[in-house]
């Protein structure tokens, strides 16, 4: 259940999909749920496993982790009949072959980051080098162990088994009635199931159906007790809210008149300011006419701010600073760039750049 998924989650294993998103939803949720009553939502999560060896095979019962020996290794014992009512009886929620360890291929694998999205594909183009068989000689499965996206890697633990072997097992326990629903190796890591999903019975669709179904609707209903009271109490604010809204619209319509009207006070009292503390345009040009030689002729003037910026012509145009700086209107006058001669008209181009003087208050 949660404790399988979570830790996948952590590390980054989970490939999301929207069964994925309602494990983790439905864990989730039933983990607020008494255990007793979790347990009987989720059902049996029992497992019957057969152990082939040398001496035949072997039936446990699992669960939760723990295995139980029910028939031991024994000709007399493997009835059909008999088989079939401890089936029956167990009602497990899957049948396990469980294959020796030392019958087992083994390997961590690295493999490109791709190779995450089709990894059974992946793994079964490349099984004649990663082993000594090709893929259509053994039935196999992988786990994704670490990943490594700064490399675009990742580490995979692929576990294989002749498929021989486990085709003479599935055929004598076929002759006794039962299809595994998955093929382990003993000892192996949890999740691994070696049977390729067409040799999979479906069996029990719809018991699991109106289990789904059943749990959905609990989960359902434990969603909306939880969340009835938030619904009324957010129902009962927002009516407050509204009658608190409806009170301050009257209130509010003086105090925003009082803000406009302070904010124009404002806005003038900054403007005369500005327009005080500024010598007016017209006296500018008015100083500039007076103060320049007859010589000396404007192609462009910049204000900025307070800053003044002068280009054009003069017959001597070093002469200008001094000029410049006998004025009462500007002030700071220095050349923006080197004064160069314009051979067409004989005369000396300058940029020049002064401060405009702020009119005393």
């Amino acid at each position: 259940m949660a404790s399988s998924l979570y830790p996948r989650i952590l590390r980054g294993d989970v490939r999301w999909s929207p069964t994925t998103f309602w494990r983790w939803w439905r864990d989730g949720l039933l983990g607020w749920l008494p255990v007793r009553v979790r347990g009987k939502l989720l059902g049996s999560r029992r497992r019957l496993i057969i152990k082939a060896n040398a001496g035949g095979l072997a039936l446990f019962r699992q669960e939760s982790g723990e295995s139980e020996a029910l028939i031991q290794p024994s000709p007399a014992s493997l009835d059909r009949g008999i088989l079939r009512k401890l089936i029956k009886s167990e009602r497990p929620t899957a049948i396990i072959l469980q294959m020796p360890a030392d019958r087992a291929l083994a390997r961590a694998v690295t493999l490109p980051v791709a190779a995450a999205a089709n990894l059974r594909q992946v793994l079964g183009y490349e099984m004649d080098r990663l082993t000594p068989f090709n893929a259509s000689q053994v039935y196999y499965d992988a786990l994704i162990l670490e990943r490594h996206p700064e490399q675009r890697r990742i580490r995979v633990d692929l576990s294989a088994l002749p498929r021989t072997e486990v085709d003479a097992v599935l055929e004598s326990l076929a002759a006794l009635g039962i299809a595994p629903d998955g093929v382990e190796v003993a000892g192996g890591r949890p999740g691994l199931n070696l049977l390729p999903a067409e040799k999979r019975p479906r069996r029990g669709v719809w018991p699991r159906r109106l289990q789904r179904i059943l749990i959905l609707i609990s989960l359902s209903l434990a969603l909306v007790a939880t969340l009835w009271p938030l619904w009324q109490y957010r129902t009962l604010v927002i009516g407050l809210q509204k009658q608190v809204n409806t009170l301050q619209q009257e209130s509010g319509q003086v105090l925003t008149l009082r803000e406009q009207l302070e904010k124009a006070v404002e806005s003038s009292r900054f403007l005369l300011q500005k327009k005080q503390s500024r010598t007016p345009i017209i006296e500018l040009l008015r100083e500039l006419t007076v103060i320049l030689p007859d010589s000396t002729w404007l192609e462009r003037l910049q204000i900025k701010g307070d800053t003044l910026q002068l280009i054009g012509q003069s017959s001597s145009a070093s002469a200008l600073v001094s000029v410049i700086e006998e004025s009462k209107v500007l002030s700071g006058a220095a050349f923006a760039s080197p004064v160069t001669n314009d051979r067409r008209t004989g005369k000396e181009r300058f940029v020049l750049g002064a401060r405009i003087a702020v009119e005393p208050q």
